[in-house]
């Protein structure tokens, strides 16, 4: 009966992050039409742009990546009810990390990817750091202080860039990383996919194993579900979010070094268009469930991939994406909200059951 029932809830989930993405591309080709232009052939313009040849294949699964990973990051703090909106600031972090091991330390190859992927992981983790200490010593908002740290380490990759680590040229970027610190490609140039997909995907059966296979994972996950509870039966409340926040900033840590070594070769000054935000929805449509996260994460990129067809060939700007990618959030917390009053709404009488 506890299986049939956990079975119902997973599908009612799925089912409201399908109505919320549903209505946010009818309000997305609302707009769209209100702007003059034809909402069919916008998002049909947006789908070619994203899969209509193998190169866009490999460039939709690409931008993909990041996204998987950021979105695990953020559902995995979401598990332990730590809200980390610091992930882009931390794969920003494990990417200058990334950059600089990649390119000032020369080792063969197959101990160089690795030490520069562990490396990203550890850059993202000690920005993670400081938000979860300051949670735990003097309870600081988590939400707040890893809003802040966004933009110090927004500034800070800019200046390491501009200034001690500037590659050479008038490009704002590091110097390139070695070829030994290069992940390899799947194809040949000008095919762009390369083994950060793989990771990725190993990536989401790491997070699910530690999440459910694992005494800090049901510790964590209890901790997500009730802390007052969870408190009452000697679980460590503060120390599991402590340790949730800093694995959450090393997964980001991650995507940002996998950017470096697979996509990019180096940090070239804005690079990311956001991955770490994107993560949010990501993870809120997939209800933090790490499977689910591939599918949200790929349709993300189906968007990102897209969207630059749709503004050529039909003059929808990009920037649509965004508002779709805004209205799915607010869908999906409209229904967390309308499920609370729900849940408290009283009883006849203007009682309420216990």
């Amino acid at each position: 009966m506890l299986q049939a029932k956990k079975h119902s809830t997973m599908f009612i989930n799925l089912l409201i992050s399908l109505i919320s993405l549903f209505m946010a591309i009818v309000v997305g080709a609302i707009i769209i039409a209100l702007l003059g232009s034809n909402p069919f052939e916008a998002y049909g313009a947006l789908l070619k742009g994203a899969f209509g040849t193998p190169m866009a294949w490999t460039i939709t699964l690409t931008k993909s990546v990041p996204m998987i990973i950021t979105g695990l990051a953020v559902a995995l703090a979401f598990k332990c009810s730590v809200f980390n909106i610091g992930v882009e600031g931390q794969l920003l972090l494990g990417a200058m990390a990334a950059a600089i091991v990649g390119a000032h330390i020369k080792l063969p190859t197959f101990l160089h990817i690795p030490v520069v992927l562990i490396a990203s992981m550890i850059g993202g983790m000690l920005w993670a750091f400081i938000p979860a200490l300051l949670k735990e010593k003097r309870n600081v908002h988590i939400v707040i202080s890893t809003i802040m740290f966004n933009y110090i380490g927004q500034y800070l990759v800019q200046y390491l860039i501009m200034g001690p680590f500037k590659g050479e040229g008038a490009a704002l970027a590091t110097k390139a990383i070695h070829d030994t610190a290069r992940l390899p490609k799947f194809l040949p140039p000008p095919y762009v996919l390369n083994l950060g997909i793989v990771i990725a995907i190993f990536g989401i059966f790491v997070v699910y194993i530690l999440l459910n296979k694992t005494s800090i994972g049901y510790e964590m996950r209890a901790v997500g579900l009730n802390k007052h509870a969870a408190r009452t039966n000697g679980i460590n409340v503060e120390r599991n979010m402590f340790f949730a926040l800093l694995f959450s900033g090393a997964i980001a840590g991650l995507a940002g070094g996998i950017e470096v070594t697979g996509s990019l070769g180096k940090i070239v000054n804005g690079f990311s268009p956001g991955y770490g935000f994107n993560g949010i929805p990501v993870a809120l449509m997939a209800r933090n469930n790490p499977f689910m996260i591939f599918f949200t994460a790929l349709l993300i990129g189906t968007m990102r991939s897209g969207s630059l067809m749709m503004q050529s060939s039909v003059g929808v700007s990009q920037n649509m994406v965004d508002i779709i990618q805004g209205l799915i959030i607010v869908f999906l917390c409209g229904e967390h909200v309308i499920r609370y009053y729900l849940v408290k709404k009283p009883s006849k009488g203007g009682k309420q059951h216990a």
